[in-house]
């Protein structure tokens, strides 16, 4: 960062000190003591213990005052612009933005500095108590399957499966299935691209096409399919991922159909040239087999699958549930993946695995930090009342629950462009106002996923990444990336709705 850039991380504080209207600090103080003590028996010593009881009880008189309910609004709005102008404008790292926000939120809400601190250590720890295991193992296990080539044998089956004739299903469905170890649409769609260009002189497609078949792949499973998307969001709003990836997946069928046909729909009006290129072969020996490339994706997967389904239906022996509720954990069962994946690197040395783990743990690092940091900005905002405020204002809207959380999450991905600080900071909004909204944990958390699909614009690394490797033009980047991207957004909520009613 810049000298000149640097004071720009103080106003945050500067804006919602100078803005916020008069509040009163006990209150703060006594809902953050109310929150500490719901979880004192497992984070605090006894005596800790007795000491947030005693003033608790000594205070309860003040619970009569409250903060200034314009005063919590104002420095909420500062708070969110802040962290949208810093990103966006001026480019400061989602990490150091949200957690600077953070401090400047909780300051301006009157919170003493020691207790300020406390709540930000819990937030950070809890959440990534959870998440970390989960995040540092998808991100190894989608190093490997890129350096062993595991990837390249997902996208060649797949075509078998298929037909030749059928190039565009081919593509998108590959990017569909390399997205979800590597948890990331923009890798997926790299990784692949060399074969999509193939894959469209062989079959006599033009790229745009099959670009775009391959791009509504990798994105829809990177947004509504386990571990991206809902890990987050449900880490953060405490939902049950079972059901969270159950209804993800289903829901995530439709919106892959719409872009393909979309894709068709391109490739139809498509003046464009096709390539007299053919896919390369796979005559490298050291290519890991087509059943173990394909199982390092889906038994991770399959195992969460089946212990949700095993938790709800299914009558077992204990012995047998027991053992699927441990191997069928998100902390295990990704793990289990890890090991399975190592077995695709028979024949290489330890040194050269040891630095694709290592590449794995790098890229791991970023996403936790901007995790933690929404846990901590999470914590901060249930420790006020903006929850409470927040919800009396939504409810005198009249606007249904779940659009507002889809609108919330939109809004954030169109403004900030990042699906990661959308994943983090919209259900850190949404959490303290969810009973207000009426809406269940798990379906908030697949309508957070749904408002983070809309809009990919210029400030998505997705767009550039799609357009430079497709050759398209800016303004067929605008067509089949961001109108397509809204469609796909708004059909995933509608189906979310429609799965809730029937399964929720």
């Amino acid at each position: 960062m810049s000298i000149s850039s640097k004071p720009l991380i103080l106003l945050p504080y500067l804006f919602l000190r100078v803005f916020a209207l008069k509040r009163s600090p006990p209150r703060c103080n006594l809902i953050l003591l109310e929150s500490l003590h719901k979880s004192s028996e497992e984070n605090m010593p006894l005596a800790s213990n007795r000491r947030i009881s005693e003033a608790l009880q000594a205070r309860e008189a003040e619970r009569s005052e409250s903060l200034d309910a314009p005063g919590l609004l104002l420095v909420f709005a500062l708070g969110i612009l802040a962290i949208v102008i810093l990103i966006s404008k001026f480019k400061v790292h989602p990490f150091l933005t949200i957690f600077v926000v953070t401090i400047a939120v909780g300051l301006a809400y009157g919170f003493a500095p020691r207790d300020l601190i406390q709540l930000i250590i819990k937030g950070f720890s809890n959440i990534l108590g959870y998440v970390a295991i989960i995040v540092l193992s998808a991100t190894i296990i989608g190093e490997i399957l890129d350096r062993t080539g595991a990837t390249r044998r997902v996208a060649e089956a797949v075509l078998m499966t298929v037909g030749s004739s059928r190039t565009a299903l081919a593509m998108g469905v590959s990017g569909y299935l390399v997205a979800l170890p590597v948890m990331c649409c923009d890798t997926a769609f790299i990784v692949l691209s060399p074969i999509a260009r193939a894959l469209a002189g062989a079959g006599k497609v033009s790229k745009a096409a099959v670009s775009t078949a391959l791009a509504v792949g990798a994105y829809t499973s990177f947004k509504l399919v386990y571990p991206a998307g809902p890990l987050f969001t449900s880490a953060i709003l405490g939902a049950e991922i079972g059901k969270v990836m159950e209804l993800g997946v289903l829901a995530s069928i439709p919106v892959f159909a719409l872009g393909l046909l979309w894709a068709h729909k391109a490739e139809r009006a498509s003046s464009e040239p096709v390539s007299t290129s053919t896919i390369v072969g796979s005559a490298d020996s050291r290519l890991p087999s087509t059943l173990a490339s394909f199982a390092c994706i889906v038994l991770p997967i399959s195992l969460i699958l089946l212990r949700s389904m095993v938790g709800t239906t299914l009558s077992i022996p204990v012995h047998i549930r027991q053992t699927l509720d441990l191997v069928g954990h998100p902390i295990i069962a990704l793990p289990i993946g890890v090991g399975l994946s190592l077995t695709l690197a028979s024949g290489r040395k330890m040194s050269e695995i040891n630095v694709w783990i290592s590449d794995g743990i790098k890229r791991a690092a970023s996403i936790l930090a901007i995790v933690g940091a929404g846990g901590a900005l999470g914590t901060v905002l249930q420790a006020s009342r903006i929850g409470d405020v927040l919800g009396d204002a939504v409810a005198s809207l009249g606007v249904p629950g779940l659009a507002v959380v889809f609108l919330v999450s939109a809004v954030i991905k169109t403004g900030i462009g990042s699906s990661m600080v959308t994943w983090i900071t919209a259900p850190s909004i949404i959490l303290p106002i969810l009973p207000a909204l009426g809406v269940s944990p798990v379906m908030a958390s697949l309508a957070i996923c749904a408002g983070s699909m809309v809009c990919i614009n210029v400030n998505d690394s997705f767009f550039w990444v799609v357009t430079g490797f497709a050759d398209m033009d800016i303004r067929s980047g605008f067509k089949n990336l961001t109108l397509l991207s809204t469609l796909m957004g708004t059909t995933a909520l509608v189906t979310i709705v429609l799965l809730g009613s029937l399964f929720t």
